[in-house]
C-alpha cells in the first residue's frame, strides 16, 4: 500500500557524474579560514555541483524508476500542485529505492523546513510543500530554497554558530549542525543523483 503527501494540509509528511569544478576559492587558505567560512565554502561548492549536475535533466529521465515500486513523484488528482509523493509514516525494511525526483524534492523540501523553522517563521511544515512533476519545476524549487539558506548563512560569524536555534522536529540545534546537515544531505543525495544520471544514460533500451 502507498502512503504519499502531495502538498495538502493534512496529508502524509514529506516526502545531490561527470567531473564539476568546485569554486576557484575552497581549499585555498583553510588553515587561515574562520568557521563559518569553512561552511560557506562547503554549502556553495554544494549548490554549484548539485546544480551543474542536473543540467540537461529531462522529465522521463526525472521520473526514470530503474526498479519495480521505486519511491516516486506521481499524478493525483487530490493534490492541489496536481502531483504526490511517496512517503510512508512508517518507512518499510528495507526502503524501497528512490527515483531521482524523490530525492531531488527530498534536499530542497530538507533545505526550505530547516531554513523555515531555524531562521524564518516557523509557518510551514512538509504537508505544506507542493511536489514538482517536472524537472525544469523541481530545479527551480531547489534554487530557491537554496538562496535563503545561502544567504543566512553569509550573515553569521563564528560566535553565532553555537546558538542554539528551533527545528522542525521540535529540539533546538546549535546552528553549525544545522548548516552541517544541509550540506551532507546536498552532498550525499548530490551524488547518489549523479549516479543514476549515468546508469540512465547507459541504461538498456528495449
Amino acid at each position: 500500500m502507498r502512503v504519499r503527501r502531495d502538498g495538502a494540509r493534512g496529508q502524509t509528511r514529506s516526502r545531490i557524474g561527470p567531473s564539476c569544478p568546485c569554486p576557484r576559492d575552497l581549499g585555498e587558505d583553510l588553515a587561515m579560514a574562520s568557521a563559518v567560512h569553512l561552511l560557506r565554502q562547503q554549502w556553495s561548492a554544494s549548490c554549484e555541483r548539485l546544480l551543474a549536475r542536473l543540467s540537461g535533466l529531462t522529465d522521463e529521465e526525472y521520473l526514470w524508476e530503474p526498479v519495480p515500486d521505486s519511491w516516486n513523484v506521481r499524478p493525483s488528482r487530490e493534490s492541489p500542485s496536481g502531483w504526490t509523493v511517496d512517503y510512508p509514516q512508517v518507512h518499510p525494511t528495507p526502503a524501497p529505492f528512490t527515483t531521482i525526483a524523490w530525492r531531488l524534492l527530498h534536499i530542497a523540501d530538507g533545505n526550505t523546513m530547516y531554513w523555515e523553522h531555524s531562521f524564518g517563521p516557523g509557518l510551514r511544515n512538509f504537508w505544506d510543500l507542493a511536489p514538482h512533476g517536472d524537472a525544469a519545476g523541481a530545479i527551480e524549487y531547489l534554487t530557491e530554497s537554496q538562496e535563503p539558506v545561502t544567504s543566512s548563512l553569509a550573515r553569521l560569524d563564528d560566535e553565532e554558530l553555537d546558538v542554539l536555534r528551533p527545528t522542525h522536529f521540535g529540539k533546538p540545534w546549535p546552528t553549525a549542525q544545522i548548516f552541517a546537515v544541509l550540506i551532507n544531505e546536498q552532498v550525499h543525495h548530490g551524488a547518489e543523483i549523479g549516479v543514476l544520471r549515468d546508469l540512465y544514460r547507459y541504461r538498456t533500451v528495449p
